[in-house]
């Protein structure tokens, strides 16, 4: 009679486990606006060392674009725009925060800037990256492609196609499913975590200095609520296909030790809002 007793209560607690699950999911809203915004994406960091890197190894404008929509983890495509101004080239890097394919000064976020001047480069950023300057030598991708382009026409000008912004996503949502993602979301998480601790770095008063479109960007996806359903920061969930990954999702962010919340682990909670 007690066996039989114990089987029916173990029987009663795994259907109210069975049951309690779903409901405990549909109670889930996502994260706060304030643990969104506080993340690298959102807020329009990113890995300058990485993308310093990147514009040394690359072969091309659109390949360097492309590597660094890999680096980025924010939600929009990050745009480039190249220019000359006689012995001197420039690369220009925004995030498409209105998502229009093209760059516009007035609403996208300037992440970033480098300089190339006889074979001396400098690189800087903006915003959220005002805290980082770096010089290097030896040349780039950028001369040669500038030089070329003038031959066929009195613009010498480069910026990412707008009908290739759509294969740049692609390429990016493919990535972020896979393992070499993981990788650089933990290159990212230390090189944040170097910024901030580093001796005199002016990493976190950088936030001050958002610019007017990336303010404009953040309240309006507060007042939206479209920052509930943004991929951006989830450091959780990279590697899965979907953004419900489980636990599983939540052992790989493990040893993350960068400036940005891991704001997956927020949801399935009670009274998140």
């Amino acid at each position: 009679m007690g066996r039989k007793l114990r089987k029916r209560t173990l029987a009663v607690l795994a259907g109210g486990v069975l049951v309690s699950g779903p409901v405990f999911a549909a109670c889930s809203t996502g994260p706060t606006y304030d643990q969104w915004a506080a993340t690298d994406g959102a807020a329009g960091r990113i890995n300058l060392d990485a993308v310093q890197e990147a514009y040394k190894d690359s072969k091309s404008a659109t390949e360097f674009e492309k590597r660094v929509n890999r680096i980025y983890e924010g939600d929009g495509v990050v745009l480039i725009r190249a220019s000359q101004d006689g012995d001197r080239q420039m690369v220009e890097a925004f995030e498409d925060l209105n998502g229009d394919g093209q760059i516009e000064d007035s609403a996208d976020d300037l992440l970033f800037s480098i300089t190339e001047n006889n074979n001396q480069n400098e690189i800087r950023g903006h915003g959220a990256n005002g805290y980082y300057y770096s010089s290097f030598g030896g040349g780039s991708f950028l001369f040669g492609y500038l030089v070329a382009s003038t031959m066929f026409g009195p613009s010498y000008y480069y910026h990412t196609p707008r009908g290739t912004v759509g294969d740049i996503r692609t390429d990016r949502a493919n990535y972020r499913k896979s393992p070499s993602y993981r990788t650089q979301v933990s290159r990212n998480s230390s090189y944040f975590s170097r910024q901030k601790t580093a001796a005199g770095s002016q990493y976190t008063n950088a936030n001050r200095n958002l610019s007017s479109s990336r303010q404009s960007y953040l309240s309006s996806k507060k007042a939206t609520g479209a920052f509930r359903t943004s991929g951006t920061g989830v450091r959780s969930s990279w590697g899965s296909s979907t953004r419900s990954s489980g636990s599983r999702g939540f052992g790989g962010a493990r040893g993350f030790g960068g400036g940005q919340p891991q704001i997956g682990l927020q949801r399935g909670r009670r009274g998140v809002r």
